[in-house]
């Protein structure tokens, strides 16, 4: 096992596939734990798929968002090409959905945060282009964090799973991603060729959920342009449900504010000459 890279003190290996290594280790400098994911080697060889790797890293760089894990440094040192990320301690979703059921509710929470993340992503032009619940992990605090937005790029070589869609490298394809993982995160498996709604096999998957399973994942097309509209119909139905069980009041609209009327200059002078004339046959009266 590597011992470090540059100044990251490698403390053990986390995981790792065909695609690369990943490491958790220690940042000598700033003191903090960052995971490490490291090209392979027959790989970093390869001189356009090395410069590949380099540049999607670099791109995904200007990426910040709380539901990404961050991207800190794109390194290279001898053969090896490496990225630098966040370290995000947590359960992985796929191992979530495979252990237990979520709830409805959560799974239209995780699959909001998620549909927010990409469209931010999208917004800089990066589309990450392998999303699936091997590539997200819910935090102890029950958020959900995207991992490898910019080490994705070259995952889909020879021998490696195919995209999720047929739009690959396609921003709407990590859209139709996010409705998948919803799906799974509902019913606990993929969805296969233009599923059912939801609801028929899960009654507590609020029907408001049918619509978007068939836009996404049917045959028929109009799919969501972006993923920014599909998150603002996820809130519209986290908002329904949240007046449903109770927990919000519908908003209510107040009134106008009242607007005072102003009063015409003209009749102010008119008041002021009047007030004085008064003032002046009072002064005589009593004279």
């Amino acid at each position: 096992m590597l011992e470090s890279l540059g100044h990251y003190k490698i403390l053990d290996r986390i995981g790792g596939t065909s695609a690369g290594e990943v490491y958790r280790a220690r940042d000598t400098k700033l003191g903090r734990t960052v995971a490490i994911k490291v090209l392979p080697p027959e790989l970093a060889r390869h001189t356009a798929r090395r410069q590949q790797f380099l540049a999607d890293a670099r791109a995904a760089l200007v990426l910040s968002h709380p539901t990404i894990a961050a991207l800190f440094e794109v390194g290279e040192e001898n053969d090896l090409a490496y990225l630098v990320c966040e370290y995000v301690p947590g359960e992985p979703l796929t191992t979530m959905i495979a252990s237990r059921s979520l709830s409805p509710r959560r799974a239209i929470d995780y699959a909001t945060q998620l549909a927010d993340a990409v469209a931010d992503a999208h917004a800089e032009g990066i589309a990450h282009r392998h999303l699936r619940t091997t590539t997200i992990t819910v935090t102890p605090k029950e958020k959900v964090k995207i991992l490898d937005f910019g080490f994705a790029g070259w995952m889909n070589r020879p021998g490696a799973p195919p995209p999720a869609s047929p739009e690959d490298a396609d921003f709407r394809a990590d859209v139709v991603a996010v409705v998948a993982i919803l799906y799974e995160m509902l019913l606990g498996k993929q969805p296969p060729p233009n599923p059912a709604p939801p609801s028929w096999t899960n009654p507590n998957v609020p029907k408001e959920i049918d619509p978007m399973i068939a836009k996404a994942l049917g045959t028929t097309s109009g799919r969501y342009e972006s993923a920014a509209t599909l998150a603002a119909e996820l809130r519209s139905v986290v908002a329904i449900l949240d007046v449903r069980s109770g927990d919000k009041e519908p908003p209510t609209l107040l009134p106008p504010h009242p607007r005072r009327r102003r009063v015409p200059p003209v009749i102010v002078v008119v008041l002021v000459l009047a007030a004085l004339t008064a003032i002046v046959w009072l002064a005589s009266r009593a004279a």
